[in-house]
């Protein structure tokens, strides 16, 4: 089940509704708490303003009695906005004068439901009355002569003065909040929309590419990061489309390859011709798919057999084909008739026209008259053949140079064969210099020597465990470095 997901224009939305809320409510409190405690700290000032001087004005009409002088201060009093009532209340507890003339005589009493603001000498007390409201009462002492206390000035101020104020401020900020509120909603939901275009459009895409349509171009006008983002993944989708594109052709490349090597190992041979009185031996590698290494035993008729060991400068593919035509060549030119070098030469003339300027092939070619053990052999340049005797190495190289060197004339002149016989429990080991030029992981060659000094010491064994002996020593040799070269090994024993 797909998983679902939110919008991200909602998310946006939402966080900056939320902070807006936040940012506003707290300083919309902050604003309102800040104006009432000055409206507070106004109404206070101005309430002990008129209290000090009511105490101040009325202490001689109250020791006089002047009850109608004490009566039109207080009445002064009362034209002040917000005063809801002002009296004197005399040293005996005793309303000596008030705002209202029936209440003069009457015993004061402090009001029930309040609490203190601030204390003596102006004392200010908060009275909580259910059918006024709020009332500040502000107290002042009425002193005479400056020593004879005479009683207190009391004056109640509403502070509905302070609430409605509040009220209407409150009022305003809510509606500007309101205001605020909406237009960043707006704002948060066209910036959502802003953003989550390019990224539906991004993601449109990305699904598109995944598909496998990488030919796909996600196109994103926004100059920001997202753009710069659809950039990356058009490059993305390129890069893959080509990476693909190689892989396909790498695919393709490394398949014929395997066909390559397929067909050339068909023409190395795998059944070697059963010839008495010899035993024969072979070991092939190649250090790619493919190689430019030969080696070849061909029956020639009358007890002679041909024997080839072939090297084609480079390796690969291009070393492969020149390898393949010259095996072609050796066959069809092979003859029990003709001497080794014969058939070099008819190689060279053959092949050379074919073969591309910087390549040529080293070859070792040998026909073994199996009735007699006599060894015709000639050389197109290739390493020595060596020979074993009595626990003692012979090289054998005739004069010869690589086939493609020259058309011909200077060729033919040059390559000569030679002749020996190989006697019973001797050896004969012919060869392509990736054995003795394989380098170990410190670049160290195998080298002549080792190599000669393996064939004595296995030469009294059959020619398979001889060429047993010689891999196993290369491989111990070489350890685990990469094989630099084709290997190409025949061992021919005489029983």
């Amino acid at each position: 089940m797909a998983k679902k997901y939110t919008s991200i224009k909602w998310e946006i939305t939402f966080f900056i509704v939320a902070l807006l809320v936040v940012v506003i409510g707290s300083l919309s409190y902050f604003v309102l708490d800040s104006q009432k405690n000055s409206l507070t700290t106004e109404v206070k000032l101005r309430g002990l303003s008129i209290a000090r001087n009511l105490s101040n004005n009325v202490a001689d009409f109250i020791l006089t009695d002047d009850e109608l002088a004490s009566a039109r201060l207080l009445s002064d009093a009362m034209n002040n906005k917000g005063v809801r009532y002002a009296e004197v209340v005399g040293a005996d507890n005793k309303v000596k004068a008030h705002n209202d003339l029936g209440v003069i005589g009457t015993v004061y009493a402090e009001p029930g439901d309040s609490e203190e603001i601030e204390a003596a000498p102006y004392r200010i007390i908060m009275i909580h009355d259910k059918t006024a409201g709020k009332i500040m009462d502000f107290s002042a002492p009425v002193i005479a002569k400056g020593k004879l206390k005479l009683g207190t000035v009391h004056v109640g101020m509403s502070y509905s003065i302070v609430e409605d104020v509040l009220n209407k401020a409150f009022i305003n900020v809510l509606v500007i909040s309101i205001i605020a509120i909406a237009l960043g909603i707006f704002a948060a939901f066209f910036l959502g929309a802003s953003i989550a275009k390019p990224i539906n459009v991004l993601a449109k895409g990305a699904r598109i590419i995944g598909t496998g349509n990488l030919g796909n171009k996600i196109v994103v006008k926004s100059k920001n990061e997202l753009g710069a983002l659809a950039s990356i993944f058009n490059m993305m989708s390129t890069d893959l489309k080509n990476a693909q594109e190689m892989m396909v052709k790498q695919q393709r490349m490394e398949r014929e390859l395997e066909v390559a090597k397929e067909i050339q190992l068909s023409l190395i041979p795998k059944d070697i011709a059963v010839i008495e009185g010899f035993e024969v031996a072979t070991y092939y590698s190649p250090a790619k798919e493919v190689s430019g290494d030969y080696y070849d035993v061909m029956p020639l008729g009358h007890d002679k057999f041909g024997f080839v060991v072939a090297d084609v400068s480079g390796k690969g593919v291009p070393a492969a084909l020149v390898m393949t035509m010259a095996r072609s060549i050796i066959h069809s030119e092979s003859d029990e008739d003709l001497e080794s070098h014969i058939t070099l030469q008819n190689l060279n003339r053959i092949l050379f026209p074919d073969l591309r300027e910087g390549m040529f092939i080293t070859v070792f070619y040998g026909i073994l008259d199996a009735a007699s053990g006599v060894v015709d052999m000639a050389s197109a340049g290739h390493n020595d053949t060596y020979v074993c005797r009595n626990g003692m190495i012979e090289s054998h190289n005739p004069k010869g140079f690589p086939i493609g060197a020259d058309p011909g004339p200077t060729f033919d002149k040059v390559v000569k064969n030679e002749k020996f016989t190989l006697g019973k429990r001797e050896v004969l080991v012919a060869f392509t210099d990736g054995i003795t030029e394989a380098m170990d992981p410190e670049k160290n060659e195998y080298g002549d020597a080792r190599f000669m000094d393996v064939i004595k010491a296995s030469s009294g064994q059959s020619a398979a465990e001889i060429a047993d002996a010689i891999v196993k020593d290369v491989e111990k040799f070489v350890k685990n470095a990469e094989q630099s070269d084709d290997i190409s090994l025949l061992v021919i024993k005489r029983k």
